[in-house]
Parts: C-alpha cells; structure tokens; sequence
C-alpha cells in the first residue's frame, strides 16, 4: 500500500460564504480594515457629497432635537423634585418629589424614544452610505425614501425595547445593548433581513468581529462627541460621517467590496 498519498484538499467555506458576522480574508474589497482607513473613507466620501449630505443631516437633527425636546418635556410633566414649604401651622412640610426610581424609570423611556426615533431618521443616511460604498453618490431623497420602511421601524422599536430595558438596569446594559445592536439596520437595508434576523445578525456580526467594532464604536461615538461640543453645528458634519465609516467597516468586516 503506498505512503505517498496526495495530501487532502483545503477546507472551504460552507455553502452561503462565511455568514455574516465571520471575519473573512481580504478579498476583491482592499486590504483589511483599520481605524485609519474607516475615518478617513468617512471623510473623503462626506467631502465628495457634501451638499446633499448637509442638507441631510440637518433634517435628522432638527428632527432629532424636535423629539427630544418633546420627550424632555413629557419627562418634566412625568416628575417633580422635592419641595418644601412652610405650612400656616408653622410647620415645614416637604414633597418627597417623585423618587429615584421612578424619574430612572421615566428617564429610559425618553432615552429609548430618542433612539427609536433616531434610528428610523438615520435609516435614510444608512441608506444613501450603503449606496456610497458601492460608488453612489449621496441624494437627499435617500431619507425620504419608504422601501423596507416596515422592517425598518419594526427593527428600531425592537431594539429601542432592549435598548430601553439595559438602560433601566442602571444603563451600562443599554451601552452593551445599542453596540451589539448598531449594524442591525446595515442588515435590514443591505441584505433585506427580517428585524429579528438582522438583530441576531447584528449581534454575531459584533461579537466576531469585537476587538475592530468596539474600537469604531468608542472612536465613533467621540467623533459625534466633537460635534456635541461644538455647540451641535458640528453634528451636520460628525454623524454623517460617523455613518459612512460603520458603512465602510460594515462592508470591510463582511468581506463585500468596497468602491474607492
């Protein structure tokens, strides 16, 4: 019996690629990805459209600060701080207010509509960054747009629930929720999953890929910081793109091509 047997054949991927959250080498879309290519694509690319780009981001904060401001408010009407007062017996009296658990209670609530409501807003920029990616330019009308609008708001309220529950936990579980859940309308509006299906996408897609997400999620979020503080002018510029670089390590960390 002979010893010089050819050796067996590579291993190849299972049928349907690597899944969605599997890490995958690089392919027709570049080199790997980094921190420096995903800040400067956001960059370049909001350079390259930035008329329509800007006209976009300004409806989504003013939408944003619409809603916010309405649900700041429905939070002051909802609790009351302690008070006091001297009665005519000459006593003093004291309101308790409305008590800590109860304003943390109200408090999630209005965090987690904010974040429903910014996610079914930012849809449309997630939309028109996909579209970017794969060498589109950027149209306003992208966030007018209503295709997958149902899958979209289901998806949002889903996640704004789990989003709302962690937050109600004394908050750090609603941080590790919203990062797990942030690709997921990538998912909605880049593969036509169903919001459960993109959840769970999300997730896998997070936790397989969790040393490069956590580092575009913290750097990310001081990026958009940087806009807070410059007296919220900044946000036209920042969250766009912010959201064209979670575009460009969406693709990059799912093996898709990206355009230059």
């Amino acid at each position: 019996m002979s010893t010089n047997e050819p050796p067996p054949p590579p291993e190849t991927p299972p049928p349907g690629g690597y899944g969605y959250g599997a890490p995958m080498p690089p392919g027709p879309g570049g080199p790997a990805w980094n921190l420096g290519d995903a800040l400067s694509y956001g960059w370049k690319k909001f350079q390259e459209n930035v008329g329509q780009i800007i006209i976009a981001a300004i409806v989504l904060v003013v939408a944003f600060a619409i809603v916010g401001a309405i649900g700041f408010g429905i939070q002051a009407l909802l609790t009351s701080d302690a008070e006091c007062h001297v009665a005519s017996s000459g006593a003093l009296v004291c309101d308790k207010g409305s008590g800590f658990l109860w304003r943390m209670v109200v408090g999630a609530l209005v965090a987690g509509l904010l974040f429903v409501v910014g996610q079914i807003i930012g849809a449309g920029i997630i939309r028109g960054a996909l579209g970017i990616t794969e060498g589109r330019k950027f149209e306003t009308a992208e966030i007018f747009k209503t295709d997958q609008i149902g899958p979209v708001v289901v998806a949002s309220l889903l996640v704004g629930v789990l989003t709302t529950i962690g937050y109600a936990l004394c908050y750090l579980p609603g941080i590790a929720v919203a990062f797990l859940t942030s690709y997921t309308l990538f998912f909605v509006i880049d593969k036509g999953l169903s919001p459960v299906d993109a959840i769970k996408a999300s997730f896998d897609f997070t936790t397989k890929n969790l040393g490069n997400t956590i580092v575009w999620y913290i750097v990310g979020g001081l990026v958009a910081l940087a806009g807070i503080i410059a007296c919220f002018i900044g946000l036209v510029v920042t969250i766009p793109m912010v959201i064209i670089g979670t575009a460009f390590t969406y693709k990059k960390l799912s093996g898709q091509e990206v355009a230059a």
